[in-house]
Order: C-alpha cells, then structure tokens, then sequence
C-alpha cells in the first residue's frame, strides 16, 4: 500500500516555548497507526513569515495536515489551510485543539479549507481518523467532525482518553533545543470557573507518578532551563504535590540539573502546613508558583464559580514570600462580572501589598467553550469578536475604566515586574504616600502626555521615570537617585549609569581604591561601584551571583 504522510503542526506564541500537544499524538500515532503511515511533526511560531512555514509544511509532500488550534495562533493556521487548500484541494485539513473544539459549526462555515475538527484530546482519535484516511473508509468516530456532500457533520461526542504514552520521544528532545519545556502529571480540574475551560476536561485524571519523575529528569539533563507543569491546580492532591516538591529537594544539583526551575500554577488556599514545611526547604530558584488570585471580590468570585478563602490567600502568600526560595507569581484579572473599577483596584493595591515577585494584571477573555461564552445573558458584556477575544466594558466597567487599567498595567510590568526599579518604588510608595495604582497609572498617563509611548529604552525610561518621580509631593530627588542607583547596579552589569542618575564626585576614584584594597577584583570580572550620598556609603557589585528568583546581582555595602 502507498505510504500516507501526515504532519502535526502547532505554532507557538514565541520561539522559546515548545508544544506537548503534537507530540503526545507523535507518540500515540507511532504506536496506533498502520504501517504505511508516516508521521512527522513541525513546530513554529505566529511570529516566523508565513510562506515560510507554508514551504516547511509542504516540503514533505504530505496527505494531511493537522494543526494544534489556540487563541494565539489560530488567525495564521486558517490562513495557511486556505493558503494550503488552494495550492493541493487533496491534502486533508485537520483542526484540533481549544480554540476549535467547541465552535466546529462556525469554523466549518467561515473556513471552506477545513475538512476535519477533533474535539477535546487527540492521542485515539487523530490516529484513528489518520487511519481512516489512509484507507479511504468512513470517518464517522466519535469527537469528529467532518464535511459531507450536503453540508458538515458535528459530532458532540466526548473523545475516548490514553495518557499512557509519554510525549518524550527522541525527536521531540532534538526540537527541544533549551527552550521552555512542559510536562503534565494530571489532567482536567477540580473547579468550573466560568472563564475557563480546565473544567470541561472532567473530573482530575492523575498520570503515574513513577512515570513522571523520570520525565522531570529526562528533561533537565535534555537542558530545559524552565520545566513548566501544566497541571491546572498542582496542588488540588496535597499528598501528590508534596511527592513531586520531595522529590525535586532529593534530586536537585544530583540527576536534576542545578539552574533547572519547574514552575506550577497552585491554589494558595489549598497549602498546608506539610506543604509549607516541603517548600521552605527547596533550593534557591528551582520553583516558581504561579497564583490566580482573579478578584479580591466576594461577590465576584462566586458569580464566576470560583471557591477561593481570600484571608487564606493573602496569609498563604505572604508566607511564600518570607521563604524568599521561589518565585511568586499572582495573578488578577480586569474585566470579571459584577467586579467595577474602584473595586478592582482595591484588589490591586491590596495584591501589590502582598510583596509577590511579579503581579500579572490581565484582562478577561471570553474563550469558545467557557460558560461566559455559552451563558451572554447571564455574563453580559462587549468583547473582540478576533481572538484573544478580550473583554472591553461590562455593565460594571466601562471601556474607557478599562483603558487606564491597560495604561497601568504597561507601567507596572515596566517598572516591578521587571525587577529592575524595586527599591526605587518601594521608597517612593512610601515617600508619596500613593497607592500603589495611583503610581503607575499616573506614571503611564504622564508619558502617554510626552508622547512617550510604546518600546522606551531602558536608559531613556529610568530618566523619564527619575524626572517624573522627583515631582511627587514628599520625594526627595537625592533619596530617589541613591534607590535608583542602587537598583541599576544590581540589574544592569553594563556598568553604564544613566545621565539624570550621574554625579559627578572627585572622591570616586579614592573610594574605588579603598574598596579593591578591601576586597581585590577578581581577575576577569566587571565592577561597578556608586556612592549613596544620603546614606554615607558606598556600594559596589561584582555580578558574581544573581539570585534566581529575584533576578538582582548580589550587592556589598561599603560604609565611608
């Protein structure tokens, strides 16, 4: 029989993240689908021009095509299926994915280039539809729909589920090539938020354990850097999480890589004490846990199905923070019912009170599939009809409310989440007396006036931000410059100062010679030594060593 050749596709967001989805169904394919069949997978980005891709993809000659479909990449998939359809009507088009398995009877209708559309997961169902194809028999499986001669099937069956063949193929490793890597240990979620898609998933389907340990392993040592759980709520089994975190403390700088660091999204209010004590003990940087906070509102949580203990929250995280050993990550999103604008930024102030590492400000999308999308009268709003699909007012917010949210969400990412002005705005939030918001909305609007908008180098911005800051009541400039000085040193390993935090001092060269008598340079490293005027010392760095988790240089003090 005639080989039949068939390519996985799936387009990422950028080149640093990979996909597990074509390759669990490279794995599942190796192992369910006839002889004849050759399968092989493609991975890309919506960033790469399209011919290019278009060239990759047909460069094999294949017989069907299918694609990984998500809000991100969804736009450039059906342009290249059309693209695809035009250049050879026979090449089959196969859909699949999350942003296709709830609206196949839209897709079908505005795309005439799709042929087939996979709901839910893959790993039986597009082989056995591969299968079929190859030997031109009735594709009539369950959780496939498909083009008719008198219009388009839609098949609301549930896809059978196999998680017992690992996606860790040789030829995945070869794609991997030190970019983010992810790996899951469950399925599905306990909770139904009403903004998302976990739960319609089922019930959590846990993978063995004794499988995905040797996972973790494998790739660390394949050198992913970041190893990142896909798990929806990692920690919904406490005993199971307590297991991985162990077996990360027994592992880790032994068979995984020291610098490798796993990142898990958990629920904050499901710690417990066991878990606090397993967490306290993991090694600098090899964690990051992410927190979906959402909404610091009661009422809001429960219109969105969200069962959340918000002074457990506030509590669990904090304690988190103290540990200083991983990377915090806490999440709010603009946009949830019944959530205005006043009560979402008192959320906010009162999650940038929590001191995480990074506070991700986002903003509601209304996913295909999720009860906000199926239920409009009951989650009433105005959204994009392109993906991402983001919300732009609601009856409790309005777009131009909306609007200053966005302009402060660009400057909190520029000046905390960046780590690069931490000192500087913890001296000036307490100077000021402003709340946290009120900063960075005002810093935004203040280069939105100046015409300061969009890409600012850094130099640039830490001049616009020392200028606009000196202007706030109770900020004294001095004070200001020494908080800036010292966060440029310990993120910047330039050694270049820039020009409003510069002063100019005929004793810089004799404090540099006390300092190298103290403690000599090492041969082949870099220096950078600035004096604090209002705090009588000196300080310099060596950029020996940067802390995993915050991202900052280790800094010595040097009292004169």
């Amino acid at each position: 029989m005639v080989e039949f050749k068939v390519v996985l596709c799936c387009l990422n967001s950028k080149y640093i993240h990979s996909s597990l989805a074509p390759w669990c169904i490279y794995t599942s394919s190796k192992k369910r689908c006839n002889a004849e069949v050759s399968v092989n997978v493609i991975e890309g980005t919506v960033n790469e021009k399209e011919d290019a891709i278009f060239e990759r993809l047909l460069s094999g000659n294949p017989d069907a095509i299918a694609f990984s479909c998500y809000i991100w990449n969804i736009k450039t998939v059906l342009s290249l299926s059309e693209k695809i359809k035009n250049y050879n009507s026979d090449i089959q088009i196969i859909l699949g994915g999350p942003e296709v398995s709830y609206c196949q009877s839209s897709i079908f209708i505005k795309n005439p280039s799709v042929d087939f559309i996979v709901s839910g997961e893959g790993e039986v169902t597009v082989p056995e539809l591969i299968n079929r194809l190859h030997l031109g028999i009735d594709t009539d499986i369950p959780a496939v729909s498909y083009r008719t001669a008198d219009g388009v099937h839609i098949d609301g069956r549930v896809a059978p589920t196999d998680e017992s063949i690992s996606p860790y193929c040789e030829e995945y490793f070869q794609n991997l090539n030190g970019r983010i890597a992810y790996i899951e240990s469950s399925r599905g979620c306990p909770f139904n938020c009403a903004f998302c898609l976990s739960g319609r998933l089922g019930n959590v389907r846990y993978i063995d354990i004794l499988r995905v340990k040797p996972e973790m392993i494998k790739l660390s040592q394949m050198g992913a850097k970041t190893i990142k759980f896909v798990d929806r709520t990692f920690n919904c089994n406490k005993s199971r999480a307590a297991e991985i975190l162990s077996f990360i403390i027994e592992n880790y700088g032994k068979e995984i890589l020291e610098g490798t660091c796993f990142h898990f999204e958990i629920a904050a209010d499901l710690l417990d004490d066991n878990l606090f004590e397993i967490i306290s003990r993991l090694p600098v940087g090899a964690v990051q846990f992410e927190i979906g906070i959402q909404s610091f509102n009661e009422v809001t949580l429960k219109a969105i199905n969200r069962k959340t203990d918000l002074l457990k929250v506030e509590e669990n995280i904090k304690r988190l923070v103290f540990f200083g050993n991983c990377h915090i990550h806490i999440d709010l999103i603009a946009g949830l019912p019944t959530e205005d604008f006043d009560s979402f930024v008192g959320g906010f102030n009162k999650a940038y009170g929590l001191g995480a590492n990074m506070l991700q400000l986002g903003f509601l999308k209304i996913l295909n599939g999720t009860p906000m999308a199926e239920y409009r009268e009951k989650y009433p709003c105005e959204y994009c009809s392109e993906p991402p699909y983001t919300v732009i007012s609601t009856p409790y917010i309005s777009k131009e409310e909306l609007e200053k949210l966005h302009i402060a969400e660009n400057e909190l990412d520029r000046l905390y989440n960046s780590g690069r002005f931490v000192r500087a705005l913890g001296y000036v939030l307490s100077a000021s007396k402003m709340p946290p918001f009120e900063l960075f909305y005002s810093l935004g609007e203040r280069l939105g006036f100046l015409g300061e908008k969009g890409s600012i180098p850094l130099d640039r911005y830490t001049n616009l931000v020392f200028e606009y800051f000196s202007l706030l009541e109770g900020v004294e400039a001095a004070k200001l410059r020494d908080a800036m000085i010292y966060d440029r040193i310990s993120t910047n390993n330039s050694g270049v100062i820039p020009e409003k935090l510069k002063a100019a001092d005929n004793n810089m060269k004799k404090v540099r010679n006390l300092i190298k008598e103290a403690a000599p340079l090492k041969s082949g490293r870099n220096r950078s030594v600035a004096i604090l005027y209002t705090e009588s010392k000196a300080i310099y760095c060596d950029y020996e060593y940067r802390n995993p988790v915050t991202g900052r240089y280790n800094v010595v003090e040097y009292p004169l």
